[in-house]
């Protein structure tokens, strides 16, 4: 059986800094507490150091993440919360209600959630009146583990490329390209070598880029009155779903080639990462339990430290190569998503049982 060293001996990458602008934010839209949300925040705030890391949530969850952090002691002093019902009221007096009642898709993969949360992510200044000019949105359930810097050598803002464009829904993917260049009207981004999405789960944006794309999407409907929310929602109806990280990155390396965030080639850091279902019950957590000491009915919010200690002592003992990241879903459809369009990233994971199937 694997053990997770003591506190007093750090898993060896916890201790090594990340490239991070000292003056940029984090932003991690969340939807709920989830059992690995401790090791993600404290990961950002131990590997990356960001200025802040802006957690928005339901109210509800907000709050029961500021006591968690306070009665667990999590490592993250960076860490404030916004709640997401109200982000858009002082600038647009819209509800998260208002903007879900736009939607009318009869049938779709996506809950209306799952739209407001791409809003927030585009849309973050607006809720968030401190924000830095360039800020990093990263997804909820990504783990920075042998991760990338956030900054190349030559200064520019850096991400990686995550996902392998080998796989997945091809009807999702087709959805995207149109809507970008219908509403946009420009050609969507490609990986330069050919191999990765634009789903990297985590982005750099920019104020400037986002305020220039708010307005394309405004002269694309004709209508200057309408707050660029509520426009997307309309879009989502229109085309049937966006994805605001290419949307944008499409955007920016074409009317902001300049200053457009630098993506890492998906040999880098893709190639290792991986992404598998985890709602804290199934294999990647149940190990980890054991590691722990922990029976499945005791309270589970392992830190930062504590999970880095058990991948590096898993993946050694595997004989596997460590992971850049690890993406925990936490939603039932991907344990219930079909072989043919599972991703590369979920294929080559030894903790995603159904791709052994």
């Amino acid at each position: 059986m694997l053990s997770v060293p003591s506190s007093s001996g750090a898993p060896s990458l916890a201790t090594t800094r990340l490239a991070f602008p000292s003056d940029c934010d984090v932003v991690v839209p969340l939807f709920q507490r989830q059992w690995s949300t401790r090791a993600v925040l404290e990961g950002l705030a131990k590997r990356y150091a960001p200025r802040t890391i802006h957690v928005i949530a339901p109210a509800a969850t907000a709050e029961q993440i500021e006591a968690a952090a306070a009665a667990e002691c999590w490592e993250a002093p960076q860490l404030t919360t916004h709640a997401e019902e109200t982000f858009f009221v002082e600038r647009f007096n819209l509800t998260k209600d208002d903007l879900g009642a736009i939607l009318n898709l009869e049938k779709s993969l996506y809950a209306p959630g799952w739209f407001y949360q791409q809003l927030l992510k585009l849309g973050a200044e607006h809720g968030i009146a401190s924000l830095s000019d360039d800020y990093l949105i990263w997804d909820a359930d990504l783990l920075a583990v042998d991760a990338w810097p956030a900054v190349t050598e030559d200064g520019r803002l850096a991400y990686a490329f995550l996902q392998d464009n080998s796989r997945g829904n091809a009807k999702i993917v087709a959805a995207w390209e149109k809507w970008i260049r219908t509403v946009l009207g420009i050609e969507p981004a490609v990986d330069p070598a050919g191999q990765s999405t634009f789903v990297p789960h985590h982005m750099w944006f920019r104020r400037a880029h986002l305020n220039s794309l708010r307005k394309r999407i405004g002269d694309y409907y004709a209508d200057t009155e309408t707050p660029w929310p509520a426009l997307m929602m309309r879009s989502a109806n229109d085309f049937g779903t966006f994805s605001e990280f290419w949307l944008y990155a499409s955007w920016s390396e074409a009317k902001h080639p300049e200053s457009a965030p630098r993506p890492l080639p998906y040999t880098a850091y893709g190639a290792t990462t991986e992404r598998f279902f985890e709602d804290g019950t199934a294999p990647f957590a149940t190990a980890l339990r054991e590691c722990l000491g922990l029976q499945m009915d005791e309270a589970f919010s392992p830190g930062y430290d504590e999970v880095l200690s058990f991948v590096e002592a898993f993946y050694a003992e595997a004989g596997r190569p460590i992971p850049s990241s690890l993406s925990f879903e936490a939603s039932p459809r991907h344990r219930l998503k079909g072989r043919e369009n599972m991703h590369v990233e979920e294929l080559r994971s030894p903790w995603h049982t159904a791709a052994a199937e």
